[in-house]
């Protein structure tokens, strides 16, 4: 395990779930999921995951991606760039990593009515997913175990939005029930089913069956919803937005665009809003019971946008864990013929303009 030095300041925003981003020097290198040791100037120690992983060579253009609030307690954006600029050598190339403390202090539960519902003294830390949630396994007063997610609301990423996604979602599909949502002092707390399932990346063989299912998820498709978060003006806006990054970073099959080519093609090739989509559609998020049945999870991302970007995120999570095989026989099961590389393309940059 890499063991990395780290100052007081932002040792301690990482420990109490304050910090969610770090810059790195370009000295260091990761890997997606990989787990660091950071340690202080008290030789405390500190694991952490690292859950995304870009280099950058202008801190204002990363500003553009990533909110600095992200990287902790600042007063505004300018403190954040100054106190970077005092503690860090990024005169050229610097890693910007998203973080997940593996050991984090518990956020304090303030809410009463809560905790009337919940024994709590049989919280019990999980560690799951990507996001800057905490989640604990928990007995209910009423006998039935439930999952607890607790975050400190940053940004525009709520629990709010999954409990709203799950309320719409529980008579259509296989979902978890929530059982209680509420948000006290910038801190939401959601209270769901804790469903009993196998993720579904330790199978083989479910290709087929995944690209039915989520055809299904997607069919639920209307004009009106009211889950919009990342429909695909929303997306292209947010890429134009920040096309000098995505611009910066365009890759070799791009290499011959210039700025006003890329824009040119963000806009021409914007897909439909034609599905309902998951938002975060990896195998972790799928869980499979003993039933054989699916049951999806972490769906705060749910919303109206284009079927491409579920089958973007899939694509990478076979690759991830190591399950090519199942992707032709996943785009079957869906129904292609053919999936349409530029949406893809398209989709990278829409990846690339949110990390």
């Amino acid at each position: 395990m890499k063991k990395i030095l780290c100052n007081d300041i932002e040792f301690n925003q990482i420990k109490n779930g304050i910090q969610f981003y770090k810059i790195f020097e370009k000295t260091n290198s990761f890997e997606f999921l990989e787990n660091i040791e950071l340690e202080n100037s008290n030789n405390e120690k500190l694991i952490v995951q690292i859950t995304s992983y870009n280099v950058y060579n202008d801190l204002e253009n990363m500003l553009k991606i990533i909110n600095y609030k992200q990287f902790g307690e600042y007063n505004s954006k300018e403190d954040f760039i100054q106190y970077v600029n005092d503690n860090y050598d990024i005169k050229d190339n610097f890693i910007v990593c998203r973080i997940k403390n593996i050991n984090i202090k518990q956020i304090d539960i303030l809410d009463d009515k809560l905790l009337k519902i919940l024994q709590e003294d049989s919280l019990k830390n999980f560690n799951l997913g990507l996001s800057g949630s905490q989640v604990y396994s928990v007995n209910l007063k009423n006998g039935k175990t439930a999952l607890l997610k607790i975050q400190r609301k940053v940004g525009n990423d709520t629990l709010k939005e999954e409990y709203d996604a799950l309320n719409f979602l529980h008579d259509k599909i296989k979902v978890p029930k929530t059982f209680y949502y509420n948000e006290i002092s910038n801190i939401e707390y959601l209270l769901r089913e804790c469903v009993e399932g196998t993720p579904l990346y330790k199978y083989s063989g479910f290709g087929y069956k995944l690209g039915k299912e989520l055809k299904k998820f997607h069919n639920l498709y209307t004009e009106n919803s009211e889950f919009k978060k990342f429909s695909t003006d929303v997306l292209l806006k947010n890429m134009l937005d920040k096309i000098d990054v995505l611009y910066e970073h365009r890759g070799e099959k791009f290499q011959n665009y210039s700025k006003e080519d890329l824009i040119k093609f963000l806009k021409n090739n914007k897909p439909k809003n034609d599905a309902l989509i998951h938002g975060d559609f990896s195998l972790t998020n799928i869980l499979v019971d003993e039933n054989g049945e699916y049951c999806f999870i972490d769906l705060g991302n749910m919303s109206v946008s284009t079927k491409y970007f579920d089958i973007y995120v899939v694509g990478k999570s076979f690759k991830i864990n190591n399950l090519e095989m199942e992707y032709n026989d996943f785009l079957r099961g869906y129904g292609f013929n053919k999936v349409d590389e530029i949406y893809l393309d398209w989709m990278r940059f829409v990846e690339d303009s949110y990390n």
